[in-house]
């Protein structure tokens, strides 16, 4: 038996608001309850996929702490991948890198308190060859830091979106 799926994540910040604000304006989140310490969002029929809180005690954290590092979305296919880019960068909202992991390709974004929030898609038409690559030497050789991947420039996957480039081509942009 395995039904659990990932609900929602909790985010403690220090501006309430200012958070609130960027998840609203990067997901099309809205607030399904608020009060002065806490606001639940989501962007989707569930009644909350995050909860942003501030207790009054919370403090700057080093970024290399240990602790989980990055919050990841997921689109359906490398052309959408583009449109999201062109979205958010239409609402003032810009990557601070990109990578093609070959499995997956990703756009990663840095919230108001320095979380990193990615968004990907993947680049195989299945999760059976996805999973398939995954245990490949290949992907060996392309999970190396910093980038575990190849970067690539999201204005060029836009361009190649836009100009009728197919998902097989848009899935390969860096490598």
């Amino acid at each position: 038996m395995n039904t659990l799926k990932i609900g929602h994540f909790g985010l403690r910040t220090q501006d309430v608001d200012r958070a609130v604000e960027w998840y609203g304006r990067a997901f099309g989140a809205d607030v399904r309850f608020r009060n002065e310490f806490a606001a639940f969002l989501s962007f989707d029929d569930e009644h909350h996929r995050m909860v942003i809180w501030d207790d009054g005690e919370t403090e700057e954290r080093p970024s290399t702490a240990a602790g989980v590092d990055h919050i990841g979305f997921i689109c359906d296919n490398p052309g959408e991948l583009a449109q999201q880019y062109q979205r958010l960068k239409q609402v003032g909202i810009e990557p601070v890198g990109s990578s093609n992991h070959h499995f997956t390709s990703s756009l990663y974004y840095r919230d108001p308190d320095g979380n990193e929030v990615e968004i990907s898609c993947d680049n195989f038409s299945s999760k059976a060859e996805a999973r398939v690559f995954m245990a490949s030497p290949e992907m060996a050789q392309a999970m190396v830091p910093p980038t575990f991947g190849a970067e690539f420039d999201p204005e060029e996957l836009v361009r190649l979106h836009q100009s009728g480039a197919s998902l097989d081509q848009l899935a390969r942009i860096g490598l």
